[in-house]
């Protein structure tokens, strides 16, 4: 296709280009992107600081409060994450704005003139048209989230200033590896020689730690050694953080784990950021990200989670049983769907004993999901009552609005794509508790 007949297309259709061009839509390595990155002078953003992020969860939230603790600073800051919940757009903010579909396409257009004939995944595609964007618009930092693993993963050509691992747990093992060693290994490929890496996981594999050796990291600074958080003694919903000279004990608490928040100030701490407890309350306080238990109605109150693995199950169920805004509640209606490839019994078993009604809906249009009728066969086989199954993720929420008391909890969980039908098509008014 010739370059006018690029540009007169809109941005559906440039994505529906960017999903015909690869074979598979998964293929880690970096010689295809790097290649093409080298052609188009991609490998440098314009940027004052970049941070990686890699991690099993966490990656959005830790960035999330990076993002808005800079620009509540007056610092210009650009993002780069995946998946989107609703549009493309999503995946790409420049101080904390989406951009338009004209600058996404003119973006899409460049990468289109300079790789020849590679042949680059969307994600691939997608990443070297967002440093594109970030290049053009010469931020103080640039925060770029770790798509699959770390080590192969196409935003590792990056040379940052700073990496971070946020967790490790069982994910994506098919690409990664089925223990935690190597999955550990995987993500903490993005270190770079002669840089800080910042591990958030409070119980790090040995490999961390030698690939920091193999990679000559510079600095690496761990949780619970370097940087710690606890509760505060005198007022239990507060909490502190300390690391080196830098102590602030009156945190305020959210639905964000505090593990995450924590990695994201010590991030902070090593971009060279003055930080203050008023500044740090400020963030957590208005702190939001799409998906990430968002509460959608508080009477009767409801709330959705993109939580999919086990690792992150257990942290909602905990945030469930501890947190004060649950206290009251009195059964559980769960809206679930998961994709084929997790580990669908393991992750579900940890909610079992919470949940008093499952509604189990299909994602037809999605070929990795699995079918509603395995998901109730698994529920069922872990000791599960009251399972019903539905067409769609949109009849399963609306029959469990209409079932669901007011002392009860309505809660979508289980992927991306279930948290994205359910905020879709919710009736219901969002308010904030």
């Amino acid at each position: 296709m010739s370059n006018e007949i690029f540009q007169s297309q809109s941005l559906n259709d440039w994505l529906f280009y960017l999903e015909q061009q690869h074979p598979t839509e998964i293929e880690l390595g970096l010689s295809r992107i790097q290649s093409v990155a080298d052609k188009a002078k991609l490998n440098h953003l314009n940027a004052g600081k970049t941070v990686l992020v890699a991690g099993t969860n966490g990656k959005g939230t830790t960035i999330r409060f990076i993002e808005l603790a800079l620009i509540e600073l007056g610092y210009s800051v650009g993002v780069f994450s995946s998946p989107h919940l609703f549009t493309y757009n999503e995946r790409v903010r420049v101080n904390g704005e989406l951009l338009a579909d004209s600058d996404h396409i003119s973006a899409f257009d460049f990468v289109e003139q300079h790789k020849g004939n590679t042949s680059l995944t969307y994600f691939e595609f997608s990443t070297l048209a967002a440093f594109k964007l970030f290049q053009q618009h010469k931020l103080d930092f640039v925060l770029v989230e770790v798509g699959l693993g770390g080590r192969l993963d196409s935003t590792n050509i990056l040379q940052q200033d700073i990496s971070v691992i946020t967790s490790i747990g069982l994910d994506h093992v098919d690409w990664l590896g089925n223990t935690l060693e190597k999955i550990a290994f995987e993500k903490a490929g993005i270190f770079k020689a002669n840089n800080t890496a910042i591990i958030g996981e409070q119980n790090p594999p040995l490999t961390i730690e030698q690939q920091a050796a193999n990679l000559k990291v510079k600095t690496a600074l761990w949780s619970g050694r370097d940087f710690t958080f606890s509760s505060a003694l005198e007022c239990p919903k507060t909490w502190q953080f300390k690391s080196g000279q830098a102590v602030f004990e009156q945190l305020n608490s959210n639905f964000v784990p505090r593990q995450n928040i924590a990695t994201a100030i010590q991030t902070l701490i090593e971009l060279n950021i003055k930080l203050t407890e008023g500044l740090l309350n400020k963030v957590i306080k208005n702190f939001s990200l799409p998906g990430r238990m968002q509460i959608l109605c508080s009477k009767p109150l409801q709330m959705v989670d993109v939580a999919h693995n086990p690792h992150a199950i257990a942290y909602l169920s905990d945030t469930l049983a501890s947190n004060d805004a649950f206290k009251h509640i009195n059964g559980i209606h769960a809206v679930v769907a998961m994709m084929k490839d997790k580990d669908i019994k393991e992750t579900l078993a940890i909610m079992v004993k919470s949940v008093s009604h499952w509604h189990i809906g299909e994602l037809e249009a999605n070929p990795r999901a699995a079918k509603a009728e395995s998901i109730k066969a698994v529920l069922e086989d872990l000791g599960a009552k009251n399972v019903s199954v539905y067409s769609s993720v949109e009849s399963a929420w609306a029959q469990a609005q209409e079932e669901q008391q007011e002392e009860e909890l309505l809660l979508g969980f289980g992927s991306f794509y279930t948290v994205c039908d359910i905020l879709k098509n919710n009736n219901k008014e969002k308010r904030s508790l």
